[in-house]
């Protein structure tokens, strides 16, 4: 074998292997000074982070780095599975179009706050680097070995193609269930689309509220016709219902807003929220929320609040006579990345009787909600200090992926949002 050949050879084997990824594909921040990520399409600040393929659009990726030593900040892709494995069929080089990795140059520092942080932004897909097939990715951002990420974000990359899904969110067919739970009946097109086994080669996840803890998963479809999957009036695809979003507002921190007790000066911004009482056993009433995103907003004089918004921190507390057993309560929404982790957790102060928890937070609007982890399992439960109720407006969001017996990754090929008050 020639020299150049040999060369091309183990280019090709390190395209392949570059990266041992032996951290998971979920949305984590591992730097301590690293705060208010936020990926979405470009303009379209609360939608979530996905793109057709070369299709021209792009994803707008932010975050502040409190070190306000300058770095040099680089992010590269994983292609991931329907089930947020890491994808091993294939080259880097099979879905990355361009470069592998590419370079963070638009930085600013913040201007006129308390806390002082370099604000980072980058767009993606660009010149230099872009998925070259659809399906789900991992966006990892290091300083010098993607090995160790200063963060990582979950993304989509969507496949247009013919494939068509009817949905709409009903109560739950379950009688027990009916006045808690909410259901989310479907149909799906697919002309064009050959399969010989759809329960293998058809992967369908279905998400509410941007949360990935409760999503269910590959459901079976009840009936088959033609082209056409049948996914109505099954009562094992049922959410909790759970409760309009609680609001935290914090685009001024000259005045109190709504559910604010006390705006505080240490040396810092602190907020002191008034206590969140327990809606588990109250009737439904109907307000605007945001769904437990996250808008960054700073209304005190400011002209651009990525630089101009500054940090508070936020503590949040809700009564309770005893500390429940058999599990733990967690903050969820975008405000603690949908997941259900150490700071985010609310802990019992048996003096005060309250569950408590401090999250610093960049100026803006929020939504949130209290959920129960039981030990050993997933998934959040809203049931203990929020109640369930079938008339709360919730979005849902259904993610269709196809793999033929003999492909090598998950294409996504449709993705449905619909609203439960639609």
């Amino acid at each position: 074998m020639h020299i150049k050949g040999i060369l091309l050879f183990w280019l090709v084997l390190y395209s392949g292997a570059l990266f041992a990824w032996d951290f998971p594909n979920e949305n984590r921040i591992y730097d301590p000074n690293i705060h208010t990520v936020l990926l979405h399409k470009d303009g379209f600040e609360m939608a979530m982070p996905v793109i057709a393929v070369n299709s021209g659009e792009q994803l707008k990726l932010s975050f502040d780095d409190l070190n306000v030593s300058l770095k040099t900040y680089r992010f590269t892709i994983r292609h991931c599975t329907a089930e947020w494995e890491t994808t091993t069929d294939l080259l880097v080089t099979d879905y990355i179009d361009g470069l592998q990795e590419e370079i963070i140059e638009q930085f600013d520092y913040s201007y006129n706050t308390t806390v002082e942080y370099i604000h980072y932004t980058a767009y993606f897909p660009s010149h230099y680097m872009k998925p070259g097939i659809s399906g789900n990715y991992l966006l990892i951002v290091y300083q010098d070995d993607p090995e160790i990420p200063v963060f990582t974000r979950q993304f989509m990359v969507v496949q247009p193609t013919s494939v068509s899904i009817a949905a709409r969110v009903v109560r739950s067919d379950a009688p027990l269930e009916s006045y808690s739970k909410q259901q989310v009946d479907f149909t799906v097109s697919m002309p064009g689309f050959i399969w010989s086994n759809p329960s293998r080669e058809i992967k369908i996840v279905i998400m509410q509220n941007e949360r990935w803890d409760n999503v269910i998963r590959n459901p079976k479809p009840r009936f088959i016709r033609g082209d056409e999957l049948d996914f109505t009036f099954d009562p094992t695809l049922t959410f909790n219902g759970g409760n309009e979003f609680r609001t935290l507002d914090i685009k001024s921190l000259r005045y109190q807003t709504e559910n604010i007790r006390l705006i505080d000066w240490d040396g810092e911004y602190h907020v002191y929220m008034l206590d969140d009482m327990s809606r588990a056993r109250k009737s439904y009433t109907l307000y605007q929320d945001i769904n437990g995103r996250k808008l960054i907003r700073n209304e005190d004089y400011a002209e651009n609040s990525e630089i101009e918004a500054d940090y508070a921190r936020v503590h949040f507390s809700i009564p309770s006579s005893s500390m429940i057993p058999g599990g733990k309560f967690y903050l969820m929404g975008a405000l603690a990345d949908y997941r259900m982790a150490p700071p985010n957790e609310m802990v019992y102060d048996p003096q005060s009787k309250r569950y408590t928890c401090s999250l610093f937070l960049k100026q803006g609007y929020y939504g949130y909600q209290y959920v129960f982890k039981p030990d050993g399992f997933p998934v959040g439960d809203v049931s203990f200090f929020e109640g369930n109720h079938w008339e709360t407006e919730n979005q849902y969001t259904i993610f269709l992926y196809w793999r033929p017996l003999s492909g090598l990754y998950d294409q996504l090929v449709a993705v449905k949002d619909i609203n439960s008050r639609d």
